[in-house]
């Protein structure tokens, strides 16, 4: 019998864990983590919401709490372990708990079983993210309260002046059943002595003895209304300070969590919808908001006012006010229980809300592809299944609040019923006055409403609570990849690029850890120059930018940027010297300036910001807008163009000066004019070796637009490098293979190019182009395979429609004779 060892796995997340770490080991439990084997594992189906995958075994049974596998050992000479490895993924966010069955030897042989303690039972969740977040215990949502009250403390002098204002004001407004009562009882000693003694008649309050706290009834009164104008006063106070205080308490937490969540790694972003984190950030912060704001005020004063009322009654009568408590225990025991219900409905409707926001965030953003596919019946359903699971939350959380309401209520009536008979009864037998038991029946009211309003608090409380706990969520998770953390990268004194090297590296994204993208990828980049990546669809180019950024960490490997290691440098100091210009480049709403000199440190000259405008071809179409570089764009440019944005993304990054450039795709959505502005910008750049160019593209002129090429396989290594020339001559290269493909023809035609005729694989040959101020022509040669390329032929030029480019590629083929060109 063994129990499992409890096991805090932190960076790399995966640890393997194995027969032998279980034996001798007791009181313990099963980490809160992912158990991953390194090698050799064959997956097992399940449709249950846990992978489990068996070294050298076979798995025999499994339910939602049990594992059943029978291990068999190796026999091969090569490998001496016989220790069965797991692989636990849980992709449920609640986690599982579990036993695991084990059943070893060849021929059925001892059958070991491995448990946990009933309280390591309770912690022994798997989940795939606890690596990086602070597993939230199971709590009653007091936690969650304390910790927003933290908040508070740098406040804690507006606070102190809140609270003496809201006892000033509710122990004056409390003192008013007392005073009706003494009024009562004054006038009615004033009416028996007015019948028992005819000289003296009083008509008048004015006529009435000096009989309280020596004064007369008017001085009295107007004693009180003084008192009340000044507890008013206090209230005013209260209210508008409280509420300061609860607006200030929110807005830090929003910050907190946004700042939290910009700082989260690109695993974070991928496990988490965008509509989720909106709801988090607006809906789920408004539920806090509130519970937090005034309902602070609201429930202070009814703490306040309920404890002033029942010394009152205690002062007046304990006999009546212990028959009146008899209650207490029962309405204090339904309110915890309806506290506990009613967070965790408050947290499912959040939820809800939150996944009801993700839909909608998707069917708006997408909707012009909606309408494409008629798919609008379709998504509207998908819609109001989301509204009706908000739908079934929110009632109920309506039948929760009614019963425990009325259930108050109905208490509220019996224990009144019981203060006006038993008082009746006091009265009668000369133990209370009328006055006091008007006194004590007003404060009973009062007392009432405050246990109302507190019920109203505490409910108001744990809804905050419950929303705060998914807010704590995103600030308690601490993201693999830190973007302060880390030596600062020390970049080149001179002017040039980064020279870049890729040293053995595997990598497979965290949410699919078994699709392996890399696999020992090895490649050297140097200072300067201008290298594009090409491979089939989906295997790794656009990896390769998301690691060289930081994104992601290899899992295994590494990669050197001027010599240095970039696990060892901060995520922030790496990213400003690198330039990125997006396939889709994400504009942010503002203006045009504004996203040109985006996330420089500096505030960059009208001048500068026009001059990355002419370069990167987007000079005039900004001049025609009516405010010019001052014009609105629209939130994610929404008012441009695709071309536009791309061109407008190609300035902002030329303006960040990087020592290393990215282009994914960056050319994908411009017309051969632009496109072939655009490149001669980037061949001055690449003349001037001010930066390293990086292209990920598909098209044939970008690709030959670059000094070398890096060809990617189908299993993430790199097939070949070398000059685009040397590659394409040879016929059994892989880049003359992957550019030839069928299925690519279409997307791989040249687009500067205006072919006329002739077998496209020979189309696909070496152009040349030839410069001209005015016009551009570009002229396309046929090798012919018979005479093994040797032989050129002369292609006719197409004239630009509209207007010529004024700049043109640079002639790459320098090496070869010029082409014949015809008008």
């Amino acid at each position: 019998m063994f129990v499992v060892k409890k096991m805090r796995f932190t960076n790399p997340p995966f640890q393997s864990l194995n027969i032998k770490t279980l034996k001798n080991i007791s009181n313990s439990s099963i980490s809160s983590g992912n158990i991953r084997q390194f090698h050799n594992y064959r997956p097992i189906p399940s449709t249950l919401p846990l992978l489990t995958r068996i070294e050298y075994g076979s798995l025999l049974s499994k339910n939602a709490n049990n594992i059943h596998f029978y291990h068999r050992p190796k026999t091969s000479t090569n490998h001496t372990s016989t220790i069965p490895s797991l692989l636990i993924n849980n992709t449920n966010n609640g986690g599982l708990r579990f036993n695991i069955h084990i059943r070893t030897g060849i021929n059925s042989g001892a059958f070991k079983y491995f448990h946990t303690t009933s309280k390591a039972y309770s912690q022994s969740t798997i989940n795939p993210d606890t690596t990086n977040t602070k597993k939230p215990a199971t709590s009653n949502g007091h936690k969650e309260l304390l910790r927003l009250l933290k908040l508070a403390k740098y406040d804690w002098k507006l606070l102190s002046v809140a609270l003496i204002l809201l006892i000033f004001s509710c122990v004056i407004g409390m003192l008013i059943p007392k005073v009706i009562g003494m009024v009562l009882d004054a006038t009615k000693d004033a009416v028996f002595n007015n019948d028992n003694n005819s000289d003296h008649k009083i008509t008048s309050i004015d006529d009435m003895s000096p009989i309280i706290w020596g004064l007369s009834m008017p001085d009295f009164l107007w004693v009180v209304a003084g008192a009340l104008i000044i507890g008013q006063a206090a209230s005013f106070g209260r209210v508008v300070l409280l509420r300061i205080l609860g607006e200030k308490l929110v807005a830090r937490l929003r910050a907190n969590v946004m700042k939290k969540t910009l700082h989260q790694d690109a695993e974070f972003f991928d496990r988490n919808k965008v509509g989720d984190l909106i709801s988090r950030l607006s809906s789920d912060a408004y539920v806090v908001s509130r519970s937090m704001t005034q309902n602070i005020s609201d429930g202070c004063k009814a703490v306040i006012c309920g404890g002033v009322g029942i010394g009152m009654m205690l002062n007046i009568s304990t006999s009546l006010s212990g028959a009146l408590f008899i209650f207490a225990p029962i309405l204090l025991f339904g309110a915890s229980l309806y506290g506990k219900r009613i967070r965790i409905i408050s947290k499912k409707l959040q939820e809800s809300t939150g996944n009801l926001t993700r839909v909608a965030e998707e069917q708006l953003s997408g909707v012009k592809t909606i309408q494409s596919f008629v798919a609008e019946g379709k998504e509207l359903h998908r819609y109001d299944k989301s509204i009706r699971q908000v739908f079934h939350v929110g009632r109920t959380e309506a039948f929760t609040n009614a019963t425990f309401f009325s259930s108050t209520n109905m208490l509220a009536d019996i224990s009144f019923l019981i203060v006006l008979a038993y008082g009746s009864h006091l009265v009668l037998q000369g133990g209370l006055t009328i006055g006091d038991l008007t006194a004590f029946m007003i404060y009973t009211e009062y007392t009432g409403n405050a246990m109302y309003g507190l019920s109203n608090f505490y409910s108001e409380l744990m809804k905050g609570a419950g929303a705060a706990s998914r807010l704590f969520e995103l600030t308690d998770r601490k993201p693999v990849i830190s973007s302060t953390k880390g030596e600062h990268f020390i970049t080149r004194d001179f002017k040039c690029g980064s020279s870049i090297r890729f040293e053995n590296v595997s990598f497979s994204y965290p949410t699919r850890p078994g699709n392996k993208i890399f696999n020992d990828l090895t490649f050297n980049i140097e200072v300067g120059s201008n290298v594009c990546f090409v491979g089939p669809s989906g295997r790794g180019k656009s990896t390769i930018t998301s690691l060289l950024l930081k994104y992601y960490l290899p899992s295994t490997g590494t990669i050197y940027i001027d010599g240095q290691d970039i696990n060892k440098i901060s995520a922030k100091s790496l990213r400003r010297s690198l330039g990125v210009v997006q396939q889709e480049p994400i504009l942010m709403s503002g203006t045009v300036r504004d996203n040109i000199a985006y996330g420089l440190d500096y505030k960059p000259t009208l001048e500068e910001i026009r001059g990355v405008a002419k370069k990167a071809f987007c000079f005039d179409f900004i001049t025609k807008f009516p405010q010019g570089f001052d014009t609105v764009i629209g939130a994610r440019g929404a008012l441009l163009s695709g071309g536009q944005k791309q061109r407008i993304s190609i300035a902002r990054a030329l303006l960040k000066k990087p020592k290393i450039l990215i282009l994914d795709e960056a050319t994908s959505a411009l017309d051969v004019e632009s496109e072939g502005a655009i490149n001669y910008t980037l061949g001055q750049l690449m003349k001037s070796k001010e930066c390293t160019i990086i292209s990920i593209a598909h098209r044939l002129s970008t690709i030959r637009r670059s000094e070398n090429v890096i060809v990617l396989g189908n299993d993430g290594s790199v097939v070949e490098t070398g000059k685009f020339k040397e590659l394409y001559a040879k016929r059994d290269s892989a880049l003359f293979k992957l550019l030839n493909e069928p299925k690519k023809l279409e997307t791989l035609i040249p687009s500067p190019l205006l072919l006329k005729s002739g077998d496209i694989n020979n189309n696909l040959g070496d152009p040349a182009y030839k410069e001209s101020e005015d016009k551009s022509t570009v002229a396309k040669q046929d090798s012919d395979d018979k005479k093994k390329n040797n032989e050129e032929d002369d292609f006719e030029v197409k004239k630009a429609k509209d207007e010529v480019i004024e700049h043109v590629y640079e002639d790459i083929n320098s090496d070869q004779k010029s082409s014949q060109l015809r008008p």
